[in-house]
Order: structure tokens, then C-alpha cells, then sequence
């Protein structure tokens, strides 16, 4: 499968309510960030820089979407939670590279705030 419909593929498995979620989630989630970063690496070893970026704030903010949505199992939420440093250490090294390291600030202390606001793991009181 192409890569770049492989990332559909799971984009929109983690929007469908699977039977075993907490099985599932793992995978599902490693499965749609690794296909994210194979299709921003493609664009790199192309010189596309800008796809590069393109598809890796996509894969970012993929996972916070689905973190902050509360219609999402939790066992998604979180595994998108645990696994999102994967697209946000991407990004450090492509904005450090080109240097825009601010751009990645923005979004570091955006996913800081939603993290906090909508972690699916701190407990109900």
C-alpha cells in the first residue's frame, strides 16, 4: 500500500469505533505516524520541503485532534497522546534545520496547552 493512502487508511480507522480498542490502539496509532514520517521522508530525499513540513504538521496535528476529541476511545487518546512526540521530534529537527526553530515553539506550547487541557490519562475528581 502506498504510503500516503496507508495514512488515510489508518486516519480513518482511528475515526471508527473498533471492537477492542485498548488491543487495537497501539498499533493503529504507531501504524498512522509511521506512515506519516515514511511520506515526509519521501518528500525530503525529493528536495520537497515543503510537502516534507506539510505532511509532518499533519501527522502532529493529527494526534491532537484525536487526543482532544472526547467522541474518541480513550485508549486511542491516549496511545495519540503517548506517541505524539514521534511527529513532534520530526519537526524540531526539520524547523532546527531550516531555521525557523520558533515556528516549532508555537507548536510545542501548543500541544503543552491542549495536553493539559485534554488529557484523556489525569483521573476525574
Amino acid at each position: 500500500m502506498h504510503t500516503h493512502n496507508a495514512m488515510l487508511h489508518y486516519q480513518w480507522q482511528m475515526k471508527c469505533v473498533c471492537q477492542r480498542p485498548g488491543l487495537h490502539a497501539p498499533a493503529l496509532v504507531a501504524n498512522y505516524v509511521e506512515a506519516g514520517l515514511n511520506v515526509a521522508r519521501y518528500y525530503e530525499k525529493h528536495h520537497n520541503f515543503i510537502l516534507q513540513e506539510l505532511y509532518l504538521r499533519r501527522t502532529f496535528h493529527e494526534l491532537l485532534e484525536k487526543m482532544c476529541d472526547s467522541l474518541i476511545h480513550n485508549a486511542i487518546r491516549k496511545q495519540c497522546l503517548a506517541q505524539l512526540y514521534k511527529p513532534q521530534l520530526a519537526l524540531k529537527r526539520y524547523y532546527k534545520t531550516h531555521n525557523c526553530i520558533e515556528k516549532y515553539f508555537s507548536l510545542e506550547r501548543e500541544a503543552c496547552l491542549l495536553s493539559q487541557e485534554f488529557n484523556p490519562i489525569k483521573e476525574c475528581l
